[in-house]
């Protein structure tokens, strides 16, 4: 279904070889790498010293993209597989292709590595094999030597309990080091260096009712089933009209392993008929084997779960890597490397104040291939509201990877029920109609779909056994629907925003990247179950537990939606945010105009707490297949 793409000479990179007269490394000029100090990070943080020089320490070293002669840049080649009428729109390019026209060559990354082996650090392998990928690759080294080859010292910190190292000054590379008779502009090569900063705040995006004990005990799901999603969204007439998914491939990004069989029982008990195959792939020698009891391993298998019923004819390849900060990189990059897939789905990520703008862009560019090949890649928004670094930072943000440029961002709604008995149809989305959030103790009337957030409870706290104000702002607050305005992706971010947001302007949301996207039920009160036998609250032969909720439901869910989106248009759509955006007012979105997440309030079109909404997918079907034809 992809069509390669004729290639015209790509001689023409960004980064040339200089050929000036031969010297040495140290004697070379050498030049900043912007942006690669987690700042807000550090200034919340108490430095306790210099780090081990001895210890080992492993960096991803990103790279820039090439500029060919006749294609164009990359930015620009993206925008025009998304315009209709464009001589490229959705001629994607096959992973040979983007490596041929976008990735540095071969040269210029052995003179890289000649440079690093200098100083002791040598690639990473795994299986045997270097861990490297068209636009980077692992290192690893002591940290004495990492100082030395990029010009940085690396001091001990603590912050939150959790004590990490971390660079606070810029690293520096040689813009003129001689190699094989050239000399090349290393700096100029290297789009930024993860790993130098060791602290790591990522985690699933899914919450569970406070309190639901006796939920798990039930022996039985309860919470929505696939169908009644399906019955909710309008997936179901696509259904009827034989479009599953089939031919398309979802990956599930994840940095945990699961058990395969969970899934297959979640399917067979409520009877969706897969015809899609399920497979597994280790990142950098990550083992797929579950081992240990752990929420991680929910978060796969609810990813696999829901992904696979939304769209039950699509294949699933779960890709699980390191929960390591470069591990996080390879993960993405090797989904759009190996290109054997057409929809992404990932539910981790961590506050933007966590990480440096690099890092943000190294993560980028792997969601910037993968929109060149064809994939629509899906994150979760987040489950804090509008504060994603709370507690640690207390103030406005959004979560990354969501806030990526190139990803769809899928936040969450509060989709009441009918009653609240258990397992209850959903109201209808985008009705007035008046539905029930069962709780402890009782219910909550609500009127339609609402923006997911928490302060309806508020009243309602001594249900939970929360006896004061303060305790309830220390143990729940600020839940729901992770939304707003990127610090990292505004007008003025290092790569400025320029072509990465052409989609989005008109929506309002500003000199920055707003998120989320788009929407679906998320609210762990009319949420679902998970069946995972491996899980802190199951057993071997009792895999299901219930009360879950959280945007890590509705990522998977709208990666199925695309999976049959692509079926349906008869092919990948690669980066489907900006016909999104521009059908948004045709039918395919239940506006949602009630609810918040703690700060920001749900309104007629775009807002920062649902997107553009949640999809009526079968009318969002024609309307993109209208749009595209002109």
């Amino acid at each position: 279904m992809k069509r390669a793409v004729a290639l015209a000479s790509t001689a023409a990179l960004l980064v040339a070889p200089m050929l000036l007269a031969s010297g040495s490394a140290a004697a070379s000029p050498y030049g900043q790498l912007h942006g690669n100090v987690a700042h807000a990070l550090l200034a919340r943080s108490a430095k306790h010293g210099a780090a081990n020089t001895a210890a080992a320490i492993t960096l991803f070293v990103g790279f820039n993209f090439r500029v060919p002669n006749h294609m164009p840049t990359l930015s620009s080649y993206i925008q025009d597989t998304q315009t209709p009428g464009n001589g490229y729109f959705h001629k994607f390019l096959t992973a040979s292709d983007f490596q041929s026209t976008y990735a540095p060559p071969a040269s210029q990354v052995d003179a890289l590595l000649n440079y690093l082996a200098q100083y002791r650090i040598v690639p990473v392998t795994a299986n045997g094999q270097r861990v490297q990928y068209p636009l980077g690759v692992n290192v690893t080294g002591s940290v004495g030597n990492v100082e030395k080859a990029f010009n940085v010292s690396i001091n001990n910190y603590t912050s939150g309990g959790k004590s990490f190292i971390a660079n606070d000054q810029n690293p520096s590379l040689p813009t003129s080091y001689p190699y094989a008779g050239v000399h090349y502009n290393l700096q100029a090569l290297v789009s930024g260096v993860a790993g130098m900063t060791t602290y790591n705040a990522l985690s699933a995006h899914m919450q569970q009712q406070q309190n639901v004990s006796g939920l798990d005990s039930q022996g039985g799901p309860v919470g929505y089933s696939p169908q009644q999603m399906a019955t909710a969204y309008q997936v179901s007439p696509l259904w009827q009209k034989h479009v599953t998914g089939q031919g398309i491939t979802i990956a599930v990004a994840t940095l945990a392993p699961f058990v395969p069989s969970d899934a297959a029982y979640f399917w067979k008990y409520y009877g969706i008929k897969r015809t899609g195959s399920l497979s597994e792939v280790g990142v950098d020698g990550q083992s797929t084997t579950a081992s240990g009891k752990g929420l991680g391993g929910s978060e796969t298998s609810l990813d696999v779960e829901r992904s696979g019923a939304m769209a039950p004819g699509a294949n699933i390849v779960v890709y699980e890597a390191p929960n390591t900060n470069p591990g996080f990189i390879d993960l993405y990059d090797a989904v759009a490397s190996q290109d054997k897939v057409q929809v992404m789905t990932t539910s981790w990520g961590e506050a933007e104040f966590f990480v440096p703008f690099s890092y943000a862009y190294l993560l980028n560019q792997a969601f910037m291939e993968g929109a060149a090949e064809g994939m629509t890649m899906v994150a979760a928004s987040g489950d804090s509201g509008a504060y994603d670094g709370y507690p640690t930072d207390r103030n406005l943000a959004v979560d990354t990877p969501a806030s990526s440029p190139d990803i769809l961002a899928a936040g969450g709604t509060t989709l009441p029920m009918i009653s609240s008995a258990p397992n209850a149809n959903p109201i209808a989305p985008g009705s007035s109609q008046t539905g029930v959030i069962p709780i402890p103790g009782g219910q909550i009337a609500m009127t339609g779909e609402q923006g997911w957030g928490w302060q309806y409870l508020l009243p309602y706290y001594a249900n939970f056994g929360v006896r004061s104000q303060a305790q309830w702002y220390r143990d729940l607050y600020p839940v729901g629907s992770t939304g707003g305005y990127s610090a990292l992706w505004t007008s003025t971010s290092p790569v400025g925003n320029g072509l990465y947001r052409w989609w989005q302007t008109a929506a309002g949301s500003g000199a920055a990247r707003g998120v989320p996207d788009v929407a679906l039920n998320a609210d762990p009160f009319t949420g679902y179950a998970i069946y995972d036998t491996n899980s802190v609250y199951t057993t071997p032969t009792n895999g299901w537990t219930n009360g879950w909720g959280g945007t890590s439901f509705a990522a998977p869910q709208w990666a199925g939606i695309a999976a049959l989106l692509d079926q349906f248009l008869g092919g990948p759509q690669g980066l489907i945010n900006p016909s999104l955006y521009a059908v948004a007012n045709q039918g395919g979105f239940h506006s949602i105009t009630q609810g918040n997440n703690w700060y920001y309030q749900a309104q007629a079109g775009w807002n920062p707490v649902t997107g553009l909404g949640t999809p009526n997918v079968y009318q969002l079907a024609q309307s993109l297949a209208a749009y595209h034809r002109g």
